[in-house]
């Protein structure tokens, strides 16, 4: 009898303890996957994934207090260019990484601001990134690919994101020295390191660009459109408006200008796209002055270093022609 009792015991035991998991499971299973799908759909940058879980982790009041979740809030504002971003809580972190990020966000609006954030990052490699991209900012690519000059071997203290990042800023400092054969190694390098960042996209539109590959730059354009989750960029659209004027797309070029105008730097980049335009129509008065006036509204980086680079050419051309008639003016004379 006693037996039986010890045996009835122990099966009521076991039952309880499977019933106890079995409300577990049912109870923080959900939470627990839905946590780990947005981990994955982080890691491979798919934002509208990401945000997706959140909104549905917003409704579990104690999932969104979670530092991982918080932090993913962060990442998402930061990437989108989110209105919402909350940057007090970006600056109460003290690691690099987060430093990094705040840096990220002030880069484009407030560079004053981002240069104070990088004066108090410590001297390491995620250092070099930063002040490598305020190089390209500032249109010096020279310095850029100077401060990540050196072997991949020492770089790999660095997260593979942020390897990945070093090898995009050479590849997008290389092309806009004209080093195009540097900038496809450096790209295919990040885009073996990590495929799915978004950065790669970016600088492959603008290697097609660059490049002269229309057809390429369109589809890679249409791909970059597709992501919805991407905040609007002057760089980008005034790609695409120059796009557009190689191509002779009439309205895609007026839809660029007009998203263009709205934007940081948005009348220089106006300039800077009628100015080529006019080039490439042939009107070369024409475009030198509106390269000249988007150089004296302090047109930017890249765009800034191209303005300056069509402006020379311009000048070149000028002084050619001007020979060539003073050429042709004397043999007039001797015959």
């Amino acid at each position: 009898m006693f037996t039986r009792r010890k045996r009835g015991s122990r099966n009521l035991w076991k039952i309880s303890i499977v019933l106890l998991v079995i409300c577990l499971i049912y109870t923080f299973g959900p939470s627990i996957w839905r946590i780990q799908h947005m981990k994955q759909a982080r890691s491979v940058y798919d934002v509208s994934i990401v945000q997706e879980d959140l909104q549905w982790i917003e409704k579990k009041g104690w999932l969104k207090k979670l530092p991982y979740v918080k932090e993913t809030k962060l990442w998402v504002a930061l990437n989108t260019g989110s209105a919402s971003l909350d940057v007090s809580e970006l600056a109460s972190y003290q690691d690099e990484k987060h430093h990094f990020w705040l840096y990220l966000y002030y880069l484009p609006k407030d560079k004053q601001s981002a240069q104070d954030v990088l004066d108090k990052m410590s001297e390491d490699k995620v250092k070099q990134l930063a002040k490598a991209l305020m190089s390209i900012s500032n249109g010096k690519p020279e310095e850029s690919l100077k401060v990540l000059s050196g072997s991949n071997q020492e770089w790999k203290e660095l997260s593979t994101d942020e390897q990945t990042l070093r090898h995009l800023i050479v590849a997008q400092a290389a092309l806009i020295r004209g080093d195009h054969q540097t900038a496809q190694v450096e790209l295919q390098t990040a885009q073996q390191l990590n495929p799915n960042n978004p950065a790669g996209l970016s600088l492959s539109f603008d290697e097609a660009i660059a490049d002269g590959q229309w057809a390429r730059a369109i589809e890679l354009s249409r791909m970059i459109d597709a992501q919805t989750w991407r905040p609007t960029n002057v760089l980008y659209e005034t790609k695409k408006a120059i796009l557009a004027v190689r191509v002779g797309d009439t309205i895609g070029l007026s839809k660029s200008l007009s998203v263009i105008e709205g934007l940081h730097q948005g009348d220089a980049s106006i300039k800077y796209v009628n100015g080529i335009k006019a080039l490439t129509e042939g009107d070369l008065d024409k475009g030198k002055e509106l390269l000249d006036q988007a150089q004296k509204e302090g047109l930017e980086g890249e765009l800034g270093v191209d303005a300056q680079k069509s402006l020379n050419q311009i000048v070149e051309r000028l002084k050619a022609d001007k020979s060539l008639q003073k050429v042709v003016a004397e043999m007039n004379e001797k015959w």
